[in-house]
């Protein structure tokens, strides 16, 4: 049968501290008990067995393996254990006043006798300073009142702690760069915005430009030298109050406590001339280093997650403005509108495309040789706003580029393209193809590329007209993916462009390996080539690659003539730009001339100058 010490009235397994308490009181009781009304043999019974369970209780005591302290109820030591004598060696002595405000600091001890003087009983972490050279400790303590007595038990828990603070530090840091991870972050950000006292806070998106080339060309080892190096860099030309994340394989994050927007960019700028002004050095290698940075300013209400995809939209900008970049935004309303809208959009493209608000534009792409060659077109996505405005797809595309709606929108397009051709069989006729983008997604999206080849092996001779452009990038990113897609679509018929030529890590060593028709040279290389004999040299150098590779090229953004008439002295196939024709609804080509003046006055201003008779 259980004793009356093992249990409380509840049912639950007692404290050492509950059960030695419970050993005293029971001391006391035999021996009042045998002296008030037992015969003598029973008393001296009584009196034996109250000294053995006395000399019982006194080993428990005084040998327990965890630290017992009693005192009275204004905090003044009245005995201590063995265990507790080892552990506060110079604070407990005998023949002296010991307190526990000398144990367990004066806040500590105040806290600890409030609790049990209102409740009776108290549990609690506590840090305890042991022996001068021993480390700090943390104990597990519990202290109830017994009689006028306060009774202290303190068990080490310092091992558990510091595998808690272990399990703490890994779940909150990357662990290759020992700084924050996303978690952290969002833990820090979630407490500078509940602090209405905290002040401006500010944050710095950090993406570095191109770095998955560094992975593919020399290793993933080099790429995490390069990685460490990068956040050094970093947390050495931050402030010390700051923090730093890493949110992936590129991407960092600098939280600025005290600084606004105005504040914030300074200390952007010298981020970047931070990992910009020497290469970095990994493995024996010099590698340059390249990133574009946002700057937001976090203010409530703003959510946290809104903060830092705010932060990332800056940064993005900065890529799409050519890289290498800092771009600041403001918290206002309307920034906040536009990403709210944009989170909505994505959702909603999650569950369905809203195929209504979709159109199809076309933009001529104009020979430049002579011979009476067709026009062909680019097909481009526009959106139908409310009001029946015609818009931009910029805000579509980005939602969809960040919550993976790209393979729907690129599915879309092509396939009205083909019902347009299939529709029409005069415009595809008269026309040289049809260019259609692809995106890196859709790409790496195997039911993407399976419904692609199926819808163009369905229709063979519309194939045939269909040029997919692949952007330089992409194919780069992914070579032995890409060109599994290309081989899948050049099969049924199709033909492909390398977009964006030039932007980025140009390789001619992949020239070899995609099997591509036709070169776009980036925009960037031929707005304002008339003036720049670089410009031209690079134009000029592309146009004869593509030759040599019996492959065509064609120069994007043409606006001005004097652009114009230089292309055509650089033998480059095909020009597109604003100079000829805007984008139109594709089905406005079927009965509209492509505009060809300017092209008729290059070619008349080029003979003039040359002297070749008309």
């Amino acid at each position: 049968m259980e004793s009356a010490t093992d249990h409380d009235p509840a049912g639950r397994p007692a404290s050492p501290l509950r059960a030695w308490a419970s050993a005293f009181a029971s001391v006391a009781t035999l021996g009042a008990g045998a002296r008030a009304s037992a015969a003598p043999s029973a008393a001296e019974e009584g009196h034996r067995r109250a000294l053995e369970s006395a000399r019982h209780y006194r080993h428990l005591y005084y040998s327990a393996p965890v630290a017992l302290v009693s005192s009275d109820a204004a905090g003044t030591v009245l005995r201590w254990n063995d265990r507790a004598d080892a552990w506060f060696a110079e604070r407990l002595k005998k023949g002296r006043v010991n307190t526990l405000d000398a144990l367990l600091g004066p806040r500590g001890a105040a806290a600890l006798l409030a609790a049990v003087e209102h409740d009776g009983r108290h549990r609690c972490e506590l840090r305890v300073q042991g022996a001068p050279g021993e480390p700090e400790r943390v104990c597990a303590a519990e202290a109830s009142r017994v009689g006028d007595a306060v009774e202290l038990s303190l068990v080490d828990v310092s091992e558990r702690s510091r595998l808690a603070d272990a399990l703490e530090h890994m779940a909150h840091h990357d662990v290759l760069t020992e700084q924050l991870n996303r978690r952290g972050l969002e833990r820090a950000l979630d407490a500078r915005l509940a602090d209405p006292s905290a002040g401006p806070t500010a944050m710095v998106y950090i993406d570095l430009d191109r770095f998955k080339a560094i992975n593919d060309v020399f290793g993933h080892a080099v790429g995490d030298q390069v990685v460490i190096e990068v956040a050094q860099r970093l947390r050495v030309a931050l402030p010390e109050d700051a923090a730093l994340a890493r949110l992936g394989g590129d991407e960092f994050v600098a939280l600025l406590p005290g600084r606004d927007l105005d504040g914030a960019q300074p200390v952007a700028v010298e981020l970047l001339n931070a990992l910009t002004s020497e290469p970095c050095l990994a493995d024996g290698l010099r590698l340059d280093v390249e990133a574009s940075l946002g700057v937001v300013e976090v203010a409530a209400p703003m959510a946290t997650r809104e903060a830092i995809a705010l932060a990332d939209e800056a940064c993005s900008r900065s890529k799409r403005g050519g890289r290498g970049r800092i771009t600041a935004l403001r918290p206002d309303g309307d920034a906040l509108d536009a990403l709210r809208a944009s989170v909505r959009l994505g959702s909603m493209l999650k569950t369905r495309l809203p195929v209504e608000r979709l159109r199809l534009y076309a933009q001529p792409i104009v020979p430049l040789a002579r011979g009476g060659a067709p026009c062909s077109y680019e097909v481009l996505l526009r959106t139908c706003g409310e009001d029946g405005r015609i818009e931009s797809p910029g805000p579509l595309l980005e939602a969809a580029e960040r919550h993976g709606g790209m393979p729907a929108i690129d599915r879309f397009v092509l396939e009205r393209t083909v019902e347009h051709l299939a529709s029409n069989p005069g415009h595809a006729a008269s026309a040289g193809f049809f260019a259609v983008n692809l995106s890196g997604p859709s790409l790496n999206d195997e039911r993407f590329v399976r419904d692609v080849v199926a819808l163009l092996r369905s229709h063979r001779a519309i194939a045939s007209k269909l040029c997919l452009e692949i952007t330089e990038a992409v194919a780069v990113y992914d070579l032995r993916g890409a060109r599994r897609c290309i081989d899948a679509f050049v099969d049924v018929g199709a033909s492909i462009a390398l977009d964006d030529f030039g932007a980025g890590y140009t390789s001619f060593a992949y020239l070899k390996h995609l099997p591509a028709s036709m070169i776009k040279i980036d925009g960037q290389f031929v707005v304002g080539l008339e003036h720049d004999a670089r410009q031209r040299g690079i134009v000029q150098a592309i146009a004869r690659l593509a030759h040599e590779l019996d492959m065509t090229c064609l120069a994007e953004w043409i606006e001005s003539p004097a652009t114009l008439r230089a292309l055509l002295d650089l033998d480059v196939d095909y020009a597109q730009g604003f100079l000829f024709e805007r984008p139109r609804a594709i089905e406005s080509w079927l009965d509209r001339p492509v505009a060809l003046g300017a092209l008729r006055d290059a070619r008349e201003a080029r003979d003039a100058r040359l002297g070749v008779a008309g």
